[in-house]
C-alpha cells in the first residue's frame, strides 16, 4: 500500500465516489498495468481528457501511513516516493482500472511521475504552484 492523498485539480468531483471505492466503499486502488511515457500514449491520454464526457486531474501527495488500517498483515505500507522512483525509473504512469458495479461505469485513472505531461497538466489547472512545488 501507498498511503496517498489526492486533491482535485481539475474536472469532476463525482468521480471520487462513483468510481474511486472498492466493493467495501474504501478508496483502494489498484495499479495492474504501466503506461509507457512516449508521445503517442501520452497524445492517447491528453486526447481522452478533451474529449470524454466526465474527467477528473488530481494532484498526489504521500499520505500518512499511520492512518492506515490493514486487516492483511502480509500487505506492506510503503510511503509513497517508493512508488514514484519506481515510475521515474520504468518511464511509466501506473494504470488503475475503475468500475462501479451497481452503475456499471467505468474510467481508468493514471498515476504519473514527475514527469514534462503531469507538470504541464498541473501548471495548466493549479496556477498557483511554483516551479519548487513541482520537484
Amino acid at each position: 500500500l501507498f498511503p496517498t492523498k489526492f486533491h482535485l485539480t481539475d474536472g469532476d468531483s463525482e468521480i471520487i465516489d462513483s468510481l474511486m471505492k472498492d466493493e467495501d466503499g474504501k478508496n483502494q486502488l489498484r495499479i495492474t498495468q504501466r503506461l509507457r511515457l512516449d508521445q503517442p500514449k501520452l497524445d492517447d491520454v491528453q486526447k481522452r481528457i478533451a474529449t470524454s464526457s466526465s474527467h477528473a486531474i488530481f494532484l498526489g501527495v504521500a499520505g500518512s501511513t499511520t492512518a492506515v488500517t490493514n486487516e492483511d498483515a502480509s500487505i506492506q505500507t510503503r510511503p509513497m516516493r517508493n512508488l514514484v522512483s519506481y515510475l521515474k525509473q520504468k518511464e511509466a504512469a501506473g494504470v488503475i482500472s475503475l468500475l462501479n458495479k451497481e452503475t456499471e461505469a467505468t474510467g481508468v485513472l493514471y498515476s504519473f511521475p514527475p514527469c514534462e505531461f503531469s507538470t504541464e497538466l498541473l501548471k495548466r489547472t493549479c496556477h498557483n504552484l511554483t516551479e519548487e512545488s513541482l520537484k
